[in-house]
C-alpha cells in the first residue's frame, strides 16, 4: 500500500551515518530521497533553500531528538525539538499550502511524544499531514532498515482515515491511467492522434451539459466540461479497482469524538447530534451538492440558483419574512437547453433561510430537501427550498443583469436531477375526484 502511494521522501535527521541505509532502501524502491540536517551547534537545517518547499514529499522521517545536546528531561528535550522544527525553522517556514498529500514518521517509540507532536501540529497553520505515525529508530540502527515499509502498513492499518486516503490515491493514479488509455486508443492512427484526439475530446465536452454548437464562444468554459466527462470515465474505472479495499470496523464501533469528549454513532438522529454535527454536516452537504467555481453571471445554464435583487419582483415567494433570501433556480430541461428549444429560461421560486430542525417546511409542493447547507461567509447552517407550484419564465438578458438576479451558485448534477424529477412529478399530477 505505502509503496504505491510514495515516491518521494525528505528525511530530517541530525546524523546522516544513521540514515545512509534507510536511504538506500528507499532508492532501491525507486524512491527519491532527499536529506536535511540540523546542525546543533549552528541552529539551523542544511540543505534548505530560501522560501516554501513547493515540490511535494509524500513521506518525512523526523527524529524527535534533533539536538541532543539539550539540558533538562527528557520531556523538555522533545518539547524545544517540537518547537524548533513545528513552529520556528521547518515546517512553518517551509511547507507551503500546495504541499500536498504527505505523511510523517516520527522516530520514537513513545506515544506521549506522538500525541504531544500531533497536538503541536494541529494548532499550526501549514499543510497538515494525512498520518503521524512513530517507529523506532533503535530497533532499525540494531536490525537493518529492510522490513520498514511492512512495519509502515503495518501501522497504517491502524488508522482509518489514513488507510482509506491512501488506497483512494492509489486507485485515482490507477484509475487515471486507465480512462486515458481507453480514450487514446480509440484514435489507431498515431500520426493523427493529437487533432482527432482533440475533435473526440471537444464533443465529449459539449455532450456533457448538452450545450448546442451555435452557444458555444470563447467565453464558455468548455474546458471544464472535457474534465469532467473524463472524471466520469475516471469514476467508472475507480469503481472497477474498489472492491479490494476493506476499510470499516464493525458499525457499532464507528464513532464520533466531540469537542466536549461525547461521541456520537453514525445513527444518531440529527435532532440529537448537537450544533457541532450538524456544522459538519452542512459543510459536507455543500461540497457534494453546490458548485461556486463554475459559474459566471453572463452564462444561463440549468442548475444556476440565483439571488432576486429586485424588491417588486413578481417571482419573490410570498411566504419571504426577514432573514430569508428569495431566489430561483433554473429548472430547463437539459434536453430543451441542449436542443436550443427554450426561448424563455424555466425558473422555480423559492428561499433560503438559517437551518431549524425544529421548523422545517412541510408541505408537498416544496422541494425541502437541501438542509443542512452552509452558503459562503455564512456562519450558521441553512435550508433552501423551492416551490414547484411557483414555475414561471424569465429573459435571458435579465438573469444576466446583476442589478436583478445575483448568481449565487449552481446545483451540482445528481441535486439537479433530484429537483427536476421530483417536480415533473409534482406538475404531471392528474388526481382523480372519487366520492367517498
Amino acid at each position: 500500500m505505502i509503496e504505491e502511494f510514495v515516491d518521494s521522501v525528505l528525511i530530517i535527521d541530525d546524523k546522516e551515518g544513521e540514515i545512509n541505509d534507510l536511504k538506500t532502501i528507499l532508492e532501491k524502491k525507486d524512491i527519491d530521497v532527499s536529506f536535511l540536517q540540523y546542525i546543533p551547534k549552528r541552529g539551523y537545517f542544511s540543505g534548505v533553500k530560501k522560501g516554501k518547499i513547493k515540490r511535494n514529499r509524500k513521506l518525512i522521517f523526523l527524529d524527535l531528538e534533533l539536538d541532543p545536546n539539550l539540558s533538562g528531561s527528557s520531556d523538555t528535550k522533545i518539547k524545544n525539538n517540537l518547537s524548533t522544527v513545528i513552529e520556528q525553522k521547518l515546517f512553518k517556514n517551509k511547507i507551503s499550502d500546495s504541499f500536498g498529500l504527505y505523511g510523517i514518521v516520527l522516530w520514537s517509540k513513545h506515544s506521549e511524544y506522538i500525541d504531544l507532536f500531533k497536538e503541536k501540529i494541529s494548532k499550526s497553520k501549514f499543510s497538515k499531514p494525512l498520518f503521524v505515525v512513530g517507529l523506532d529508530k533503535t530497533k532499525y540502527l540494531r536490525k537493518g532498515f529492510d522490513n520498514i515499509l511492512n512495519d509502515l502498513n503495518d501501522e497504517l492499518q491502524q488508522s482509518v482515515a489514513a488507510n482509506f486516503f491512501i488506497n483512494w490515491s492509489n486507485l485515482i493514479r490507477k484509475g487515471k491511467d486507465n480512462a486515458i488509455t481507453s480514450i487514446f486508443e480509440l484514435i489507431s492512427d498515431y500520426q493523427k492522434q493529437d487533432k482527432n484526439l482533440e475533435f473526440l475530446l471537444f464533443k465529449m465536452a459539449q455532450n456533457y451539459t448538452g450545450i448546442p454548437f451555435d452557444q458555444i464562444d470563447d467565453d464558455y468554459p468548455l474546458n471544464l466540461d472535457a474534465i469532467k466527462a473524463f472524471n466520469d470515465l475516471l469514476i467508472y474505472e475507480v469503481n472497477s479497482l474498489a472492491s479490494s479495499i476493506d476499510i470499516f470496523q464493525e458499525k457499532n464501533k464507528i464513532l464520533f469524538k466531540k469537542e466536549d469528549g461525547n461521541t456520537i454513532q453514525p445513527s444518531t438522529k440529527i435532532n440529537k447530534v448537537g450544533d457541532e454535527i450538524i456544522n459538519l454536516y452542512a459543510n459536507f452537504n455543500s461540497k457534494l451538492f453546490l458548485d461556486y467555481i463554475n459559474i459566471k453571471q453572463d452564462k444561463t445554464i440549468p442548475g444556476n440558483v440565483y439571488e432576486i435583487k429586485g424588491s417588486n419582483s413578481t417571482l419573490k415567494h410570498p411566504d419571504i419574512s426577514k432573514g430569508m433570501i428569495p431566489v430561483i433556480i433554473e429548472m430547463t430541461p437539459p434536453c430543451d437547453f441542449s436542443n436550443s428549444k427554450t426561448k424563455y429560461p424555466r425558473v422555480l421560486s423559492g428561499y433560503i433561510q438559517d437551518f431549524d430542525i425544529s421548523n422545517l417546511p412541510n408541505n408537498e409542493k416544496l422541494y425541502k430537501e437541501l438542509w443542512p447547507v452552509k452558503l459562503n461567509n455564512n456562519e450558521k447552517p441553512q435550508i433552501i427550498v423551492f416551490d414547484f407550484s411557483m414555475l414561471g419564465f424569465v429573459e435571458k438578458a435579465d438573469l444576466k443583469n446583476g442589478s436583478k438576479f445575483k448568481l449565487l451558485f449552481r446545483v451540482k448534477d445528481k441535486l439537479f436531477a433530484d429537483i427536476l424529477q421530483k417536480m415533473s412529478a409534482y406538475t404531471a399530477r392528474l388526481g382523480l375526484p372519487i366520492i367517498r
